[in-house]
Order: structure tokens, then sequence, then C-alpha cells
């Protein structure tokens, strides 16, 4: 990654999805390596330095690229919005990407944790780390799923994401066209790709609380996603009974990758239908 470009520290990246589903598109943008980030899970807490379940967490996790080496964040949360861990359900309800990430040099993942305290001052570092992954000497391991840990004194943080040969980006929009959602069940969105169809990319967590605007929109947590451009890209709703990890209705659609342009679908799960809007686009080549 090329640190000489004098970015400052903080400043998050300014490129967004969708940036040529429209057109026009340049003679340089093209399908690309990316990283596909599936969670980020905390473990292994201490209790000899104050740690108990359950955990009030705020901060940031992000990765940056050589598209501009700013920070593309995947989890923010500051300290008047933390997310309750437990021992049971210790991962992250991820937000991001903002664009799709680019797996062409060095990534860099950036983790920095803190545990809410009875006051500011009495406020905790949970995980303060960076992750460095060299993707050119992992081509040879496309397909791998990487589950990288890394342990301080205060817990084990663990990573899992993949690395996706000659992508493009899909951003996913949902709108309820029939019916309403019903409050009896409980929703989630998951993405899957060709190469990883086991692997859950979670595009609505019902941990992040559900938003629909008047007109509909769901409003995802995280919507964007890369799939191989000879590959195949597999949107899945579940409806779960309230507190039941039983599936009671769902429904896939499964869409084959284009270079630009959008491509839309329906998922129905009875008491309500949705229309899925997938915009593709090829990737901003990094200078």
């Amino acid at each position: 990654m090329d640190f000489h470009r004098n970015v400052p520290h903080e400043e998050t990246t300014e490129f967004g999805p969708k940036s040529f589903t429209y057109g026009p598109v340049p003679f340089e943008a093209k399908s690309d390596d990316t990283a596909q980030v599936y969670s980020v899970t905390v473990k292994g807490i201490k209790p000899e330095l104050g740690f108990q379940w359950p955990l009030d967490v705020y901060g940031f996790v992000a990765v940056r690229d050589n598209l501009d080496c700013k920070r593309n964040i995947i989890f923010r949360r500051d300290r008047n919005n933390c997310q309750r861990l437990t021992a049971e359900d210790s991962a992250l309800v991820l937000t991001g990407p903002n664009r799709a990430v680019l797996a062409e040099d060095i990534m860099n993942f950036e983790v920095e944790l803190r545990v809410k305290g009875s006051r500011e001052s009495e406020d905790k570092i949970l995980s303060f780390l960076v992750i460095e992954q060299n993707c050119i000497l992992a081509t040879s391991s496309y397909g791998k799923l990487y589950r990288e840990t890394h342990t301080n004194k205060y817990c084990t943080t663990e990573l899992l994401f993949s690395q996706l040969r000659d992508a493009v980006e899909a951003t996913v929009d949902v709108k309820v066209v029939e019916g309403s959602w019903s409050q009896d069940f409980c929703l989630q969105f998951i993405a899957r790709t060709k190469s990883f169809p086991d692997v859950d990319f979670v595009l609505f967590d019902p941990r992040g609380g559900m938003v629909v605007s008047d007109e509909g929109v769901i409003q995802l947590s995280r919507s964007v996603v890369t799939v191989e451009s000879d590959g195949e890209l597999q949107l899945t709703v579940e409806a779960r009974g309230p507190g039941s990890s039983a599936v009671v209705i769902s429904d896939t659609v499964s869409l084959t990758p284009k270079r630009f342009g959008t491509t839309d679908e329906c998922l129905n799960v009875g008491f309500c239908k949705m229309e899925v809007c997938v915009s593709w686009s090829l990737l901003l080549p990094f200078f």
C-alpha cells in the first residue's frame, strides 16, 4: 500500500457504490480482485482485567485498500449508540463496506473498539490493532476463507474474510411492494456467492433494528457485496419467529452478474412481496 500519498489518517473513502451502473463506463474500469468481509467477532475477554459479559461496545472497524488508502468503514458506533455483546452473541453488526474493497496489493484492516463504562473516564480499550493482508502473495489461495484471530491482553478478535478473483460490485436495494412486514417474524437478508456457497454475507441483521420507510424501502445493514464476474449471486430472505433460530419461511433468487446496469427480482415470504434491485458496476482501478 502506498502510504506516501499524504492521506490524513482518519479520512474515510470518498468513493461510493454504483460508480458505473448507469454509465458512462471509462476504459480503465474493470472487474477486479476484491475482499469480502463476513464477520468481526470479539472472543475470549479477560475477567481478571474487569471485563464481564455483557459488554457495551463502540468504536470502528475499517479496511484500507490501494484505491485511495482511506478508511472504508465496515462498523462504526459512537458512545451513545453502543452494541451490546454477550457470550452467546459477540459478533459485531457490520454496516459496510461503503464500496467494493480492492484486493490487488496490500490491505490493512483497522480495529478500534472500546467498552463503555459508567462514565467516559471509565471506558476501557477492548481491541486496538492493524491487520495487514498481502493480496499479491495470497493469489494462489483463491477460494480460501481467511479466519484471522488476534489476541491482546484484553480479548481475542476474529476477522472472517475471503478474496474473490475478477469480481464486480453489486449494490442491493429492497422494497416491500405488496403486503407489509409482520412484527411476528424476525427478518434476515443473506447474500452468498458461487465460490463460497456456505458462507453468509449478512445484508440485513435484525440485531440492528428494522427500519422501513413510508415507501416500503427496507434499510439494509449492508448493501454492497462483490461477486465473481463468471459466478453467481444468491439473495435469500429468511423469516424466523421471535426468539427462535428456526426458519419459518424463506425465499431465494439467483442472479447472473453484469458489468453495468441493474437486475430486478422478487422475493416472496407469503405475507409480503419484496422487489429486489441489484445495481452492477465495474471497479475503479487504483492509481
